[in-house]
């Protein structure tokens, strides 16, 4: 996944206007704790936690692929095709004016 400087700007963003909208309200006197919070995930929560782990453990890496691409590129036969680049260069800033 490519993360384009648009992107980020987008989610400072955001999160600056969400970090100074809790600085502007009036802060109340702290009421003395009555007792533990409790954080209580439904079933589903607790499967869907289970498949991001999961999905975290799984190698972005194809080893056949490196190992592919890599060989062409040590025989001198690696060709880019200048149509491709051009197709994902006009994609990424397609994606960047959408945000």
């Amino acid at each position: 996944m490519i993360i384009s400087n648009k992107q980020i700007q987008s989610v400072l963003k955001v999160y600056g206007e969400q970090n100074n909208a809790g600085k502007n309200t009036k802060t109340e006197k702290a009421q003395p704790a009555k007792g533990k919070d409790q954080v209580i995930l439904s079933s589903g929560v607790q499967e869907f936690g289970q498949v991001l782990q999961r999905a975290i453990t799984i190698s972005d890496v194809r080893p056949e692929r490196v190992q592919e691409l890599s060989k062409k590129i040590q025989a001198g036969t690696y060709q880019v095709d200048s149509k491709d680049i051009a197709d994902k260069m006009i994609g990424r800033i397609l994606v960047d004016d959408l945000l």
